[in-house]
């Protein structure tokens, strides 16, 4: 019981960040890390509707998330199917109809995604996404996923 204690206790304070730095990103929890979302096939936009465009920072880079502003809405491919969830919530300033921090939920899925969007000079009707974060969540697990991507407007 004693040897239980200790190592409970070990792991309680090695948890709480201190002040060791930043505190870790969640861990991936019985979703492969490395493809937990299958590539997205190519998306086409309607008249009057911006779409952002996500990629997993992998090698090669893969297209795992689209995100329209209206309907507001995200797809996912997880399991072999095509997955619409619906926005929830978002955060931030638009930029070009899109929001840097935006959340999604429904079909035992929820995806949150963390962007930093930037207007270029040249670059009408859009914007870069250099970096960002998706965190998805399912029954399966979580995972918090590194991205860039592209936001454009028809």
């Amino acid at each position: 019981m004693r040897r239980a204690a200790i190592l409970f206790g070990a792991l309680a304070s090695a948890s709480c960040g201190g002040a060791g730095g930043p505190a870790p990103r969640p861990l991936a929890t019985s979703v492969s890390a490395e493809r937990p979302l299958a590539e997205l096939p190519q998306q086409d936009l309607q008249q009057g509707q911006c779409g952002m465009a996500l990629w997993q920072r992998t090698e090669p880079a893969r297209r795992i998330a689209f995100v329209l502003d209206e309907p507001a809405t995200i797809r996912i491919v997880d399991g072999g199917k095509v997955i619409v969830l619906a926005r929830t919530a978002s955060e931030g300033d638009p930029i070009v109809r899109h929001a840097p921090v935006q959340r999604f939920a429904g079909a035992e899925h929820s995806v949150a995604i963390d962007v930093r969007m930037e207007q270029r000079e040249g670059l009408l009707a859009g914007a870069i996404i250099p970096e960002g974060t998706l965190t998805l969540q399912s029954a399966r697990g979580s995972v918090v996923l590194p991205v860039f991507g592209l936001i454009g407007c028809r």
